[in-house]
């Protein structure tokens, strides 16, 4: 890892290999049932068993974020009938990790709102039919490559392109230690016509200390 020379920068950037990491874009998804310890999902992507994600429920005019471990995943049909075709889908079971809270309020509040039905009574609560499919999202992660770094942004590539000045949850991965940061896209181009990789420039805009310091003994005992 070396530093470019000459570079005008704030902070020292430096080229860096096999670094990789998860820009998380919310997508959609649709609603099976849903209790306050959990729901069952359809999304078009598979989600990694064991692995917790972050939903993203729209209520009242705000945002709450909410962490759910996948329980368990498979893979089935459904039937689009205005379309006369049938597609592959996912479903999955979720169990919210951080409802034992004020988000836990929050989320009773949006399911008493929006429920339909009963659906079935458990030991740990009731699960209902939930009516608002465009008020609920997953962080899906979409992978990348770390090309260069700062300890105030990075340039990766990318498979896919990703909107100039938007923000977005963003995961990177070195020495056994995930950073979580919420970083801005400044920049964003195609690396070659018709390849279909982008060159990203991201800002950390939000990062806590202890992840900055970690990426800052990365790049410094690195290099």
């Amino acid at each position: 890892m070396t530093p470019r020379k000459n570079e005008r920068r704030r902070h020292k950037r430096y080229t860096v290999d096999g670094v990789y990491g998860n820009v998380l874009y919310p997508s959609d998804l649709e609603i099976l049932n849903m209790s306050i310890d959990g729901a069952a999902i359809e999304t078009s992507r598979r989600l990694d068993i064991n692995r917790e994600y972050t939903f993203k429920i729209k209520h009242r005019g705000s945002v709450v974020n909410f962490r759910g471990r996948v329980i368990w995943s498979l893979l089935t049909n459904k039937e689009l009938k205005d379309q006369n075709k049938i597609v592959p889908i996912y479903r999955a079971g979720i169990r919210f990790t951080d409802t034992l809270n004020e988000k836990g309020a929050q989320l009773m509040n949006f399911i008493e709102e929006n429920k339909i039905k009963t659906l079935e009574r458990r030991v740990v609560g009731v699960r209902f039919k939930i009516d608002a499919p465009q008020n609920i999202k997953v962080d899906y992660p979409y992978k990348y490559e770390v090309k260069k770094m700062s300890i105030s942004g990075m340039l990766v590539e990318t498979g896919y392109p990703l909107k100039i000045n938007a923000r977005y949850h963003i995961e990177i991965f070195f020495e056994n230690n995930v950073v979580e940061l919420i970083g801005r896209v400044v920049y964003c181009a195609e690396v070659k016509a018709g390849d279909e990789k982008f060159n990203i420039g991201i800002e950390f805009v939000e990062m806590p200390d202890d992840k900055r310091a970690l990426i800052k003994k990365f790049l410094t005992t690195s290099s």
